[in-house]
């Protein structure tokens, strides 16, 4: 599985080999109505959206704004290496195999989120947002793909700019894996 380039800046090497493409599986316990324990092989993947940022357009910042040095720049597209984003991923991976233990939301796309509540670096819990998507997987030694479209904490910019509402009605991890392997459409709550 294909890893992301380590990124240099100033003479300090951040490494991104956490971020390499997994395997997990969940496993969906048997009900009480009969209904068997159930597996679904996924494999997950991140963008560089979990370590790298966008300008601010808010604040009127633009690429070029930005030194250089801190450019992260792929095939798509290039993006602001962002250093906070970068300590917060590497908790991703173990968020990920844990996902089944927490509440999902929607998004306004058709994109879900998890928050997982998190100690920033000044030991204050704040609200690490997991946004991701799924579809059935190519592969035939997996089930669903897991793709984490981008993660980042909360800032208090957007609370002031767009209230306080971040989230929507729950919907639980299994419904989302067994809806994306029977090719049902997961109804987005209003």
């Amino acid at each position: 599985m294909k890893a992301f380039p380590k990124f240099d800046y100033q003479g300090i090497e951040y490494d991104l080999t956490h971020l390499t493409a997994f395997s997990c599986d969940y496993i969906q316990p048997a009900k009480s109505d009969g209904t068997a324990e159930k597996r679904y092989r996924c494999i997950i993947e991140f963008s560089t959206h979990c370590f790298t940022r966008g300008e601010n357009k808010r604040k009127g910042e633009k690429l070029s704004d930005i030194e250089s040095a801190l450019h992260y720049v792929t095939a798509k597209e290039t993006r602001i290496f962002c250093f906070e984003r970068y300590q917060v991923s590497k908790m991703l991976p173990q968020i990920m195999r844990e996902i089944s233990r927490n509440k999902c939301y929607f998004t306004s796309a058709d994109d879900k989120f998890l928050t997982i509540s998190v100690t920033d670096k000044n030991g204050k819990k704040v609200d690490y947002e997991i946004y991701f998507s799924l579809q059935r997987a190519k592969s035939p030694k997996h089930d669903v793909h897991i793709y984490i479209n981008s993660a980042y904490i909360r800032d208090g910019d957007y609370k002031e700019n767009h209230g306080t509402k971040v989230r929507r009605k729950p919907v639980g991890f299994f419904v989302l894996l067994h809806n994306t392997l029977v090719n049902k459409r997961i109804k987005r709550p209003k």
